[in-house]
Order: C-alpha cells, then sequence, then structure tokens
C-alpha cells in the first residue's frame, strides 16, 4: 500500500508493520470451485473451534484459580502450574492449527560441516530458571508457544529508560500487536534486564523471555533491537542466553499479528487463525555452544556472514549495544531474514497513521489499550542493584 510507504525500509524495500498480502495467482476453474467451498467451509469451522478454544480458556483460568490453593507449596504450585499450562496451551494451538511445531537447533560455525549453518536434533535440555530467552517477535502465537515449551517469566520492555518489568500471560498476549509503550507508566517499577534475570535465577522462577524489538513485525525481516543489552559484556558469561527465531510458513493467511488496536483486531485475527485447518510454525534455536554467553565466544565470529538492509555476508560495525548487535546478527543468519533500519519508535509512528486513516478507532482508544492493566503490584523479585524509575 503506497499510502503506507514511508515505513518501507529504504535498504530493502521491505514493510514490516503491514499484514503480508498474498501475491494473486491464476487458477484453475478446479482450484477455483474448491476455493469456493472452502469460503464456505471456513467460518464455521472458524465458529466451532473459536467455541472449544474459549471452552479451554475458561478452564485454564479455572484450574489456574484452583492452583493458588498450592501456592504456600512452592515446589508443588510450580509443578502444578507448569502441568496445566503445557496440557491446555498445547490444545489450544492445536485448534488454531498448530498440529505440529517443527524445532530444530541449528549452527552456525562454517568448520563443522562447511555450510553457512545446520540443523541438529533439537536439544532436550531443560530451560534453567534466570535463563534469557530472545526472540523475534511476530504474533501472539509466539507467546502461546514460548508458555506451553517452557513456562517462563514475561517482561515488557520500556526503550526510552532500557529497563522492564515482569508481566503475566494475559498482558504478554494482549500486548502483541498493540501500541507499543515507549515509557512505563507513573508508579510501576521497572529493573536493569540483567539485574532482573539474576533475580529470576535467585528466585527459581524460570527462564526470561524477552522481545528486543520491542513491537511484531509481520515476521519477514528483523527490526533494529532496542539497545536493552547496553553496557553488556560480549561474551555475556553471568547469564545464560538462549537465542531462538521463530518463523510462519503460509500461502493465503498469515498467522502474524502486526496490528491489533482493540479487540476487534484480535477477535477477528484469531477467529481467522480458527478457520484455518492447518497453520505452520518452525523454530529454530542456536547451539548453546555458540551462544554468546559461552566463554568461548568470538563477537567477531558472531557478526559475519549478517543479512542485512546493507549486503549479505557484509561485516558490519560494532554499535553501542554491542551484545544486541551481535544477536540480531546470529538471528538474521538463523532465519535468513533480513536486519532493518526501522525500530520499535517507527512502529509507533506507523501505528499513529494507521489509526489516523481509520475511522473506527481513536487514536486515545489505542493508546488507552495499550495501558490496561498497567497498574501492577510490585515485583517480587527486587534487587538490592535495580532502580526504580
Amino acid at each position: 500500500m503506497e499510502k503506507f510507504s514511508r515505513w518501507r525500509d529504504q535498504g530493502t524495500g521491505i514493510q514490516p508493520f503491514l499484514p503480508p498480502v498474498p501475491a494473486n495467482a491464476d487458477h484453475s476453474p478446479i482450484q477455483k470451485v474448491f476455493t469456493a467451498v472452502l469460503m464456505i467451509i471456513k467460518p464455521v469451522t472458524g465458529v466451532v473451534k473459536l467455541i472449544l478454544v474459549s471452552i479451554l480458556l475458561l478452564a485454564f483460568l479455572l484450574l489456574e484459580t484452583v492452583g493458588l490453593l498450592f501456592k504456600p507449596v512452592a515446589p508443588l504450585h510450580k509443578i502444578y502450574h507448569r502441568l496445566v499450562s503445557a496440557i491446555f496451551i498445547r490444545a489450544i494451538l492445536v485448534l488454531l492449527g498448530f498440529f505440529w511445531i517443527k524445532n530444530e537447533t541449528v549452527t552456525l560455525r562454517r568448520g563443522r560441516s562447511g555450510a553457512g549453518s545446520r540443523a541438529q536434533a533439537p536439544s532436550r535440555r531443560a530451560s534453567p530458571s534466570g535463563e534469557l530467552i530472545v526472540s523475534n517477535w511476530s504474533s501472539y502465537i509466539d507467546i502461546l508457544y514460548l508458555a506451553f515449551r517452557y513456562d517462563p517469566v514475561f517482561t515488557q520492555m520500556y526503550s526510552t529508560t532500557l529497563t522492564v518489568r515482569q508481566i503475566t500471560l494475559w498482558e504478554a498476549l494482549r500486548q502483541a500487536g498493540s501500541y507499543p509503550e515507549l515509557s512505563p507508566p507513573e508508579g510501576v517499577e521497572t529493573f536493569p534486564l540483567l539485574d532482573f534475570v539474576k533475580d529470576i535465577h535467585k528466585s527459581g522462577s524460570g527462564p526470561v523471555v524477552i522481545f528486543p524489538e520491542g513491537t511484531t513485525t509481520n515476521n519477514r525481516a528483523i527490526l533494529k533491537f532496542v539497545p536493552i543489552f547496553k553496557g553488556w559484556s560480549v561474551p555475556e558469561t553471568s547469564i545464560e542466553i538462549r537465542i531462538m527465531a521463530l518463523k510462519y510458513d503460509y500461502q493465503k493467511f498469515a498467522p502474524t499479528f502486526t496490528v491489533g488496536l482493540d479487540n476487534s483486531y484480535r477477535f477477528g485475527h484469531l477467529f481467522r487463525t480458527c478457520a484455518q485447518f492447518y497453520n505452520t510454525l518452525s523454530v529454530k534455536t542456536l547451539a548453546q555452544e555458540e551462544s554468546p554467553s559461552n566463554a568461548h565466544f568470538s563477537a567477531i565470529e558472531g557478526l559475519s556472514s549478517t543479512p542485512s538492509g546493507a549486503a549479505i555476508g557484509v561485516v558490519e560495525p560494532v554499535e553501542e549495544d554491542s551484545l544486541g548487535s551481535v544477536m540480531i546478527n546470529l538471528m538474521g543468519r538463523m532465519t535468513r531474514f533480513r536486519k532493518l533500519g526501522l525500530n520499535v519508535k517507527d512502529k509507533a509512528d506507523f501505528l499513529d497513521y494507521f489509526i489516523l486513516r481509520n475511522n473506527g478507532i481513536s487514536s486515545s482508544t489505542a493508546k488507552k489499550t495499550a495501558t490496561v492493566g498497567q497498574k501492577v503490584t510490585p515485583s517480587t523479585q527486587g534487587s538490592s542493584r535495580s532502580k526504580r524509575h
């Protein structure tokens, strides 16, 4: 769409914020008939599956409430919560069409196989408490997958203060596609990411998820990271870091969710996802021995062969956030996604313009939606080194 061309990355020509539109193709008469039949069947399928998803969500909420009775016994509560989450969230993913999610561990070292990257069998190693999971972000499906797979601690990141706070699964789901909050609300306590991760490690609450892009994209490229890792070492050996990349393959409908300004957008996208007979998600995880938390990690190796807006194979200079620069390059090599010059502030500007052009939603409504649920109790993972903003 030409009216949104100002948010097309100059180096690559990629527009990362609009929902992907499949290319028009000539179809045979048989394919046209098949498409017409699907147009009748899919709405019925969507309604049925949406009802089942709603029932599962209500049951999940009920069992989560019952689980509060086990909270005084922390180990028992953790096991109960993990079991309930795994069963119900996986069932929801199946109803959304994700019957099989491909997982693979990849290595990028050329010396091992003569190739730029290769797949290994997926690692069965449990993600330890306090491990930092760094991932791209394209949809609420990402949140559901991570909750099912790792039962992690989700975070909200603020680009103006370069701090984070802990949020619930429901808050994380709501933030997908929402207007990005660049600054923390008044009175909300936030923490430097490294201090926060170390405190979570001490409390044994689980791995920590961070989306350094700060907002969702259409899964065609990687936005410039918020410099949330500014001041960290390369390698950063004080914590464990797991770099992941989630990628959706589709033909007609993309499960990516970039614009979720109010409940009508969310409901509409969820309905269309349910109407799909199947959806495809593949997950790549960088081999742990090549993680930038490994003591033998080389920053130069992490910056090589980078798919960027300039060219593939160019070693880019280390930026102010050196660890973030290394990780975005590693993620780009894992996915072959281009790295863009656009960032979360550009997404906010895009949504401002989108709101102005859309008569069905006002700017104030969208921004209020983004701040719903921000008044939370102070995190129990406080640290003597944590800063209040």
